[in-house]
C-alpha cells in the first residue's frame, strides 16, 4: 500500500528569483565547510519545517515561518547547532537521533526520535520487510524519514555519504527530496546492493517505540 505525507508541497521553497525547489540544498548554508557537511543538518531542517506545518505545538520548530530561501538558510543555520557534523561529517544516524533531540529540547518540543540502523555485514541485516515497516511508520504520522546513505550500490542517482528526506513508499519505490529535487529511487535495489552500513531516523518515532501520531 503506498504510503505519502501528507502535503509535500509544504516542503517547496521559493529562491531569490521566484523560482521553486522542492527542498532545501546544503549549498544554500553560507560558509563552505557547512556546504560540504550540511546534508544531514538540510535533511533535519527540513524534516522540522514540515513538522511545523503540521500541528500547532510544533510550531517551535520554525517559528519564523516562511518559504523563502534567506528565510530558510536562517533556519538551518539555527539547526546547524545542534545537528552539528563531526569530523567525517554526520556519517552516523546515532548523530542524527542525537542531535535532532537535541534541537527539540532546546526549542521546547521533546523528541525521542527512532532509528532503523542499518549494519554493513549482510548476514546482520535486519529483513527488507522491517525496513520497509519503519520508513511506513514514520510516514503513515505524516512525518518525513532522514534516510543516511553511505553507499549508492546500483542506485545511481542518490549521492553516496549523503542524508536525504524520504517523502514516500510505493511498494520497494521510495520518493526523496534532495538538492531542491524531487525523485523517485528503487529502495529495496539500495536494501540488496549497498555495500556499507547506513541508517533510517524517524524525528517523530516510529513502529512499536512511536508515541506521537
Amino acid at each position: 500500500m503506498p504510503t505519502f505525507i501528507l502535503h509535500p508541497e509544504r516542503l517547496d521553497l521559493t529562491g531569490p528569483d521566484g523560482s521553486v525547489f522542492h527542498g532545501a540544498d546544503q549549498d544554500w548554508f553560507p560558509d563552505p565547510w557547512q556546504q560540504r557537511a550540511g546534508c544531514g543538518p538540510t535533511t533535519a531542517s527540513l524534516i522540522f519545517h514540515y513538522l511545523a506545518q503540521q500541528r500547532p505545538e510544533f510550531s517551535p520548530f520554525r517559528p519564523q515561518m516562511g518559504k523563502d530561501q534567506a528565510g530558510f538558510v536562517d533556519h538551518m543555520c539555527r539547526v546547524w547547532d545542534y545537528v552539528t557534523p563531526r569530523s567525517h561529517g554526520l556519517n552516523r544516524p546515532e548523530y542524527m537521533v542525537e542531535g535532532m533531540a537535541a534541537y527539540g529540547a532546546a526549542v521546547g518540543v521533546p523528541l525521542a526520535p527512532s532509528l532503523f540502523s542499518f549494519p554493513t555485514p549482510r548476514t546482520k541485516r535486519p529483513p527488507w520487510e522491517q525496513l520497509r515497516s519503519f520508513v511506513a511508520a514514520g510516514l503513515e504520522c505524516d512525518c518525513p524519514v532522514a534516510f543516511l546513505n553511505l553507499d549508492n550500490g546500483k542506485i545511481r542517482r542518490l549521492d553516496r555519504w549523503h542524508w536525504v528526506t524520504l517523502i514516500g513508499l510505493d511498494g520497494d519505490t521510495a520518493s526523496i527530496v534532495d538538492n531542491g529535487e524531487a525523485f523517485t529511487m528503487d529502495l529495496r535495489l539500495w536494501y540488496d546492493t549497498t555495500k556499507t552500513r547506513g541508517g533510517f531516523v524517524s524525528a517523530l518515532g516510529a513502529g512499536e517505540e512511536f508515541a506521537s501520531c
